[in-house]
């Protein structure tokens, strides 16, 4: 119990233990009993690597099932484009799903909605499973992307409520290895599910992650207390956006997100059919990702320890840009498979970076509406990754990357260097 004199000093003391709670006799009284209720703190290595597990759920939903197509086809006696829909339609929903969530986590927590989104996911998965027509197949894919999205989302506000500084950015940097090598690996650890269980094994493999992961919620403690929350009303939160989009140091953030997640996405739709015209098997194609995987993650890991996250962009958005250039130069003299794999290689380790630091600046710039912040910096990213994929599809798929690469690179290579980040 604490007894302090005067109201200023107790209105200073309400600001720095916000993750107190505060109970005041009464407002004329020169003497106020305040009650504090101290934070409890959930283990470091349990939330480093829940929260890491948390991020994963964007690439294991959406890539795989992405080999198991044919057989989708054949089991609901469609046609291919129908089963591409499912994928498009869980891409939406991943998209809407972290507006929603990261809004009502705002207000009511984190760990609620993440518990919700979790219980959401699962009934969705079993209902994958037992459809037996590929409209509703569709349908509850989106119910499924619209899920998953609570622990993207929900993974990255966590975080900027628990650390801030160089801690955030060592906690982005865990969060960006795992999730970069998630996103890469997915597909090659999908194909050898399907291959070994049929389509309906991977989506018993993600009901089983969401088990795992519901437990781990029931685990973890509140990260945002009462008091930081705010209300869920439309002018409040038309407030919170109008603020947020007036943070010059979090749009450029978010806009090097989008470039970053549209040079991932590029690589993605364009490098099996690359690797496929230089006479590579599936297995040799997924072996390669496997190992552009281990370029994102530790360069993610590598720019969590630097300081100055601004001259990360600007470093790596420089050498990617150089990089780019080079790899736009070997598909379109047809240089060779190696000089491919090297330049892309070495683009990654300066994509990865560029993504720790991204993420580091736009959550650790908006850490009061960590909440909406993150849906935002997320939809965009999957919404900028959704536009550009079919792109790379037009036209001769050497010159149509080699294009994208190159202009996407020196977007981010002009943005780092022309927009200063010192201020909001």
């Amino acid at each position: 119990m604490l007894f302090v004199p005067k109201m200023k000093y107790i209105v200073e003391t309400m600001k720095y233990a916000n993750s107190c709670k505060y109970v005041l006799l009464h407002p004329k009284f020169t003497k106020m009993r305040i009650t504090l209720e101290a934070k409890k703190e959930n283990p470091r290595l349990f939330l480093e690597g829940f929260l890491g597990l948390l991020s994963t759920f964007g690439p294991f939903v959406l890539d795989m099932y992405i080999s198991s197509f044919p057989m989708i086809t054949e089991y609901y006696h469609t046609v291919p484009s129908m089963v591409q829909m499912s994928l498009a339609s869980c891409t939406v929903g991943l998209a809407l799903g972290q507006l929603l969530f990261g809004t009502i986590s705002d207000r009511y927590g984190r760990r609620q909605p993440l518990l919700f989104s979790l219980l959401l996911f699962l009934a969705a998965t079993l209902g994958c499973l037992s459809v037996h027509s590929i409209t509703f197949f569709i349908a509850m894919r989106f119910f499924q992307g619209l899920a998953a999205a609570g622990s993207i989302v929900l993974s990255r506000s966590i975080a900027a409520d628990s650390y801030s500084g160089s801690a955030l950015a060592r906690m982005f940097g865990i969060i960006g290895m795992i999730n970069g090598v998630a996103t890469v690996l997915a597909p090659m650890f999908g194909g050898i599910v399907v291959s070994t269980g049929g389509w309906r094994a991977v989506f018993w493999l993600l009901f089983a992650i969401g088990v795992t992961m519901v437990f781990g919620t029931i685990l973890l403690k509140e990260s945002l207390p009462s008091d930081n929350r705010t209300p869920l009303n439309p002018n409040a939160l038309i407030s919170d956006i109008r603020k947020i989009l007036t943070n010059r140091i979090y749009l450029c953030a978010v806009a090097q997100y989008g470039l970053v997640m549209a040079m991932i996405f590029t690589n993605l739709a364009s490098a099996p059919f690359i690797m496929d015209s230089y006479g590579l098997s599936a297995e040799r194609i997924s072996l390669v990702f496997g190992v552009n995987a281990i370029a994102l993650a530790i360069s993610a890991g590598i720019a969590a320890r630097l300081g100055d996250m601004r001259r990360v962009i600007r470093i790596s958005s420089s050498w990617a840009l150089v990089l780019a250039v080079v790899l736009a130069v070997t598909l379109l003299t047809h240089a060779g498979f190696w000089a491919y794999e090297g330049s892309l290689f070495m683009l990654y380790m300066f994509v990865g970076a560029m993504c720790t630091a991204s993420n580091t600046l736009a959550m650790g710039s908006e850490r009061n509406n960590a909440g909406i912040a993150s849906a935002l910096l997320g939809t965009i990213g999957y919404a900028v990754g959704g536009v550009v994929s079919p792109l790379v599809g037009l036209g001769n798929v050497f010159m149509t990357s080699s294009i994208i690469f190159v202009a996407i690179t020196a977007a981010s290579c002009m943005l780092a260097h022309s927009v200063k980040l010192s201020d909001k």
